[in-house]
């Protein structure tokens, strides 16, 4: 057996200083390993390839540095890798939102046309969902550690990429963001179905169950791997999917798709169903990727996903939290979730309100959880915005503040309180410094009675980093801000960070 590393071991990856660098592989058992790596210190570590083929070497942290080497050797073979950078890793995961390629990017010329930072680095872990696959199809452009030139930008993740750009613009040391993501998957499908089986959760375990009940595995896997459309080797290849990226489809072209998914035709690109390959399945790319990935040493995860769970949004709030749990558990490190809550958007998935109100939750009681906004960023037809570098930037600041322990205003504005007073209502704000509208009036914002009457206030303006509702009110007043699909907030703190959406009886 031929000594190998991890796939996630390669030419120009970055290492997460100040942690232990675990390096892992397989190779003839018994076999002595010999790992040395070479920076402004020599580091040489020892072990030996167990019965069943694995092995795995443990390297003191180190700190930050460039151009360090690495290789490995058990006596006969030698793995060597160059051009190391030693920084902070991130790890990106989520849906198609994540995973949206910097290729389709509305900012896309003017990154390529700038400057290239070669700290900046990127792995996308192929995207497979059972074991095996990654041999079937030649997946070339993945597993591999991308730079910053014009070429390799393109297989960027956006907001990976703009979260990484301002991050080194303040850290100024190797940044590297390792992909591992996949457009329109549940959260469920990213962490051990374990953590799911004692808690209400389980209702997608059970839809699961029932959904492949009497399935023929023999046949369905046949059927899968005979499926072109099931090959993910090329995230351009799918023109249908590249127009869907970008430009995006026309308000007539969303309705049309509507209209065919309503009907029951099978729309997409990708036609898996319910099996043992079924890329949805509860974890299902736990398995297949990242446990691929840890205990690659990281900082920390950003993330964005959710919009796939809107069929139970009411469940995300335990479901998310349980990930969380999941992914600290397999790194064994309490670590840091930056996550986005889903951008506004207008047509089906109309549970989105939900989905926002559980991820303000997990933001709120799961601890080292911080939540960006989204709430200027979205389209009412395309639940693929353009505009990724706003969601990078404001992932940025969360770990800026939070992780990096810089003094700026981070957070998004979030309502703390509504106070009645004479001739109004006051709502008061957290992280609401320099608080202003863009506009004449304060967008999407609704009061309605109790019987259902819809009240026109007579002004809301920003007064002291407060919202002022003036007014004559009845004694009880519902107050909603963003609470539908699609809205456009035009409130913003002195960050340019817009208000999340809140809901309140006065």
């Amino acid at each position: 057996m031929m000594l190998k590393t991890a796939i996630i071991f390669g030419d120009n990856m970055v290492i997460q200083r100040q942690k232990k660098f675990k390096v892992w592989g397989t190779g003839l058992p018994g076999k002595e390993i010999s790992g040395t790596l070479k920076g402004k210190n020599t580091q040489i570590v020892k072990g030996v390839v167990q019965k069943d083929g694995s092995w795995m070497l443990t390297f003191p942290p180190l700190e930050a540095e460039k151009n360090v080497l690495l290789s490995i050797t058990d006596g006969r073979d030698t793995l060597s890798y160059q051009n190391i950078g030693v920084g902070e890793v991130w790890l990106a995961g989520g849906q198609s939102n994540m995973e949206y390629y910097l290729q389709f990017d509305a900012e896309k010329e003017q990154v390529i046309k700038g400057e290239m930072n070669p700290d900046i680095r990127f792995f996308d872990y192929p995207k497979v969902s059972y074991e095996g696959q990654i041999e079937e199809h030649d997946y070339f452009r993945f597993g591999l550690w991308r730079g910053c030139t014009p070429e390799d930008l393109l297989y960027f993740s956006a907001v990976g990429y703009y979260f990484a750009a301002n991050l080194h613009e303040k850290l100024d040391i190797p940044i590297g963001v390792v992909g591992c993501n996949w457009g329109g998957t549940p959260a469920c499908t990213w962490m051990d179905p374990d953590y799911l089986k004692d808690n209400e959760g389980k209702a997608w375990l059970e839809s699961y169950e029932e959904d492949i009940a009497g399935l023929n595995v023999e046949d369905y896997k046949a059927d899968f791997k005979e499926n072109p459309m099931n090959d993910h080797s090329d995230p351009f290849r799918d023109e249908r999917l590249n127009k869907m990226m970008f430009p995006g489809f026309s308000q007539e072209e969303q309705l049309e798709l509507i209209q065919r998914m309503s009907a029951g035709e099978q729309v997409g690109i990708s036609y898996s169903k319910p099996g043992p390959y079924w890329e949805k399945r509860p974890g299902g790319l736990y398995e297949s990727m990242l446990k691929q990935i840890a205990p690659y040493g990281i900082r920390g995860v950003i993330w964005y996903q959710g919009e796939s769970d809107d069929e139970r949004a009411a469940l995300y709030g335990t479901v998310f939290s349980k990930l969380i749990e999941c992914w600290r558990d397999l790194w064994a490190d309490k670590l840091p979730f930056l996550f986005v809550q889903l951008a506004p958007f207008g047509e089906w998935m109309q549970n989105l309100p939900e989905v926002r109100r559980q991820q303000e939750l997990v933001s709120q009681t799961i601890p080292d959880t911080w939540m960006a906004s989204s709430s200027d960023a979205g389209m009412e037809w395309d639940i693929h915005p353009k505009y990724k570098k706003p969601i990078g930037t404001r992932l940025a600041l969360l770990a800026r503040a939070h992780i990096y322990g810089e003094n700026i205003l981070s957070d998004p504005p979030e309502f703390i309180s509504a106070t009645r007073i004479p001739g109004g209502i006051v709502i008061n704000i957290r992280h609401a410094n320099g608080l202003h509208v863009k506009g004449d009036k304060v967008n999407a914002i609704s009061l309605t009675e109790r019987d259902g009457t819809v009240r026109t206030p007579a002004e809301i303006s920003v007064i002291n980093d407060q919202l002022w509702i003036k007014g004559e009110f009845p004694e009880q007043i519902k107050i909603s801000f963003a609470n539908q699909g699609y809205y456009e907030v035009n409130v913003y703190n002195n960050q340019t960070n817009p208000m999340k959406p809140f809901q309140v009886i006065v």
